[in-house]
């Protein structure tokens, strides 16, 4: 009978994996969760901590701007190698049971995205999921290959596009007007969810999620996550990381030249600046996609080797551990995320939202995931599952699974 993975077969350095994408994640989504840069309702330079907003701003461009989603990405692609391989192992449909788990992923993305929280990546991974299942067979050389030709192909994609402009008399500088100005109907959905009704948060949830899924499918944004899909696929064909003691030289590798492509890259493009959507491709956003193709996949896999080669040293190891119980629990601690945030922030709770410096949201956006830390340590130790992970299972086998631990 197929079962969920038990805690003696879970990969504890994946958990750790886990844990670090959802710190990263966390620390790029509380921007947006306070309304910091996006519309401030007062006199922005003024705010506690304010002055230090420019070098924030770097930083988080530099060492979080799409690597934590790109490192969730390659450890989703792997999963849905580890989830095949067990099914399958055990004689039971595996594609079958993929395809019901990506349904229960997008029913609880969709829940996310409208009721609580716009910035939903869950629905993303769950529609994309389901393309990574007629490469289910698909040689080690032929995941390799294509993921790394995903990964760049924003490159070639926003290449193509500018020749054409140039070729049909457009030129390739930046078009007139002002990319930064905000249409009215965004503004009142920003302002809602400042000090508006609930309804007005559902309003604007929806405003702004087909403004998010407009947004990655303009900056290819797609074509990079499942890129990362593949490699993380081929990464489990080859044990990288169930017997990582046999491939240091491999994550050597991968460690040294993700740090040597991702860290200029990733400064450039924090230098720069994220342009925004670009409905017209011109030369800036050219640089920028290849700054962002080249750093995002760089440094997410720098971050991915460098944390499993720490893992085998007994005293990072122990260090380490402290965020496999945010990893084993990722699901339920993500959404976690998004009420504790619109409760701090949103009118509907403590209306901090824009009222606070980039600072100050990142100070609380550490506070928070402490508190995770905590809380699912806690949590993991008498139970056998996160929440959210709990319910998923149990609509993906379709039948109970007990919560709690029983006691010995």
């Amino acid at each position: 009978m197929p079962v969920p993975v038990s805690r003696a077969e879970r990969l504890d350095v994946l958990d750790v994996l886990r844990g670090v994408a959802v710190f990263g994640i966390l620390l790029m989504n509380i921007v947006p969760f306070s309304g910091t840069m996006m519309f401030n309702l007062g006199d922005a330079t003024r705010l506690p901590g304010a002055r230090f907003d420019g070098a924030v701003e770097f930083l988080l461009e530099f060492v979080a701007h799409a690597k934590f989603y790109s490192l969730f990405s390659f450890l989703f692609g792997l999963g849905f190698a580890i989830f095949l391989e067990r099914a399958e192992a055990r004689g039971a449909a595996g594609v079958r049971l993929f395809r019901r788990r990506l349904t229960g992923l997008l029913v609880i993305g969709v829940i996310h995205t409208t009721l609580i929280w716009f910035g939903d990546i869950l629905s993303v991974y769950a529609l994309l999921g389901f393309l990574l299942i007629p490469f289910r067979r698909a040689s080690n050389r032929t995941l390799l290959v294509a993921g790394l030709a995903l990964c760049a192909a924003p490159i070639g994609i926003y290449g193509l596009a500018l020749l054409v402009r140039a070729a049909a008399g457009g030129g390739v500088g930046s078009p007139e007007g002002d990319p930064s100005a905000m249409p009215p109907f965004l503004v009142a959905a920003i302002r809602g969810f400042g000090s508006g009704t609930y309804l007005d948060v559902l309003r604007g949830n929806l405003v702004f999620t087909l403004g998010g899924w407009m947004r990655r499918i303009v900056t290819l944004f797609l074509v990079r996550m499942f890129g990362m899909f593949l490699l993380g696929v081929w990464a489990h064909r080859l044990s990288i990381f169930r017997a990582p003691e046999r491939h240091r030289d491999l994550l050597r590798r991968v460690c040294l030249w993700g740090f040597v492509s991702g860290v200029p890259a990733s400064a450039a493009g924090a230098w720069m600046g994220d342009p925004g959507v670009q409905l017209v491709p011109d030369l800036r956003g050219f640089v920028w996609t290849i700054l962002l193709s080249v750093g995002s996949t760089g440094l997410c896999l720098f971050y991915a080797s460098g944390l499993t080669l720490l893992f085998q040293r007994p005293r990072w190891r122990k260090r380490l551990l402290v965020l496999a119980p945010v990893g084993s629990s990722a699901l339920s601690n993500y959404l976690l995320q998004s009420v504790i945030a619109i409760v701090i922030f949103y009118g509907i709770g403590f209306g901090w939202y824009s009222h606070v410096s980039m600072v100050v949201a990142l100070l609380i956006a550490c506070g928070m995931f402490a508190v995770q830390i905590l809380a699912s340590r806690l949590w993991m130790s008498r139970a056998l599952y996160g929440p959210a992970e709990w319910l998923w299972r149990q609509f993906t086998y379709n039948q109970r699974f007990p919560l709690w631990r029983v006691a010995a």
